[in-house]
């Protein structure tokens, strides 16, 4: 047993039975399993989180870093799955992480962790699996959530973020960090709000009677031809003028030129309503 990290509160223990020697290779004392906990045994871990990593060195420090920043969890390290698997007796773990050092993953390496996500998702009561690596691409990380992973932590990934990470794949979300999606949000387009119609700002009627305003047309003739009370027609170019915000019929012949430019397909189209 060797201390690691903070003397007082982290133990590193190494658990060198004859089923876990097997996980690393040369299978020479010290290569088992390790186990970063509390130095305390009598405080109660809430969680188990297993990681997977064939590099030693690597794998304890990372586990060592969590430790140390939640003493309530129990960071166990292997080198593979098949040797936590072995461990007598077996405790299952709360997450799984897979460490996979290349940024960018070749068809073999793929090939290896869909193998190893249909061994951990193969049982019921499976934990979630998250996965870190020193990739940022997108398409690789939407293909490893694809595969079913709750969780993408890249090693840049500060150890706070990280812990938050895992404890959100633990509670049944899925984590993605924000920078690697921030080129495809650069991407989407937003489209521009298109500027209101003619037939969004005006009724059916409204725009018979703002065609007619725009010639001229006075009200007693407009009711003509719309078949309608004069009345109603004044009570139209009231809302007409409300609605350009004009003080006259002249300006509402001004705005509506300006604001009716496809006039000659919109307007020309508009069949008069039945009185």
């Amino acid at each position: 047993m060797a201390s690691l990290g903070t003397r007082d509160a982290l133990t590193l223990v190494e658990r060198n039975t004859a089923e876990s020697r097997g996980g690393f290779s040369g299978g020479h004392a010290g290569d088992g399993p390790v186990v970063i906990e509390p130095r305390d045994q009598s405080r109660t871990r809430s969680s188990r989180i297993v990681i997977i990593d064939r590099r030693q060195l690597v794998g304890r420090c990372l586990a060592a870093s969590l430790s140390e920043a939640d003493r309530e969890t129990s960071f166990e390290v292997f080198a593979d799955i098949d040797s936590w698997k072995r461990q007598k007796p077996f405790v299952p773990a709360s997450v799984v992480v897979l460490c996979r050092p290349d940024g960018n993953l070749s068809e073999t390496e793929w090939a290896e962790i869909v193998r190893e996500l249909a061994f951990l998702q193969g049982e019921a009561g499976a934990p979630p699996v998250a996965v870190i690596s020193d990739g940022e691409n997108l398409d690789q990380i939407v293909r490893i959530i694809k595969l079913g992973v709750k969780g993408y932590i890249p090693t840049t990934t500060s150890v706070d973020i990280a812990l938050q990470a895992l404890q959100l794949v633990q509670a049944g979300g899925v984590y993605i960090p924000a920078e690697c999606l921030l080129p495809l949000l650069a991407n989407i387009k937003m489209d521009e709000p298109a500027e209101p119609g003619d037939d969004e700002i005006f009724s059916p009627r409204q725009l018979c009677v703002a065609r007619a305003l725009r010639k001229g047309t006075p009200n007693k003739i407009i009711a003509y031809e719309l078949n309608m009370c004069e009345s109603t027609v004044k009570v139209h170019v009231r809302n007409i003028m409300k609605k350009l915000k004009a003080k006259n019929r002249t300006e509402v012949a001004y705005l509506t030129n300006k604001y009716f430019l496809r006039e000659d397909s919109s307007l020309a189209s508009v069949k008069v309503p039945a009185a």
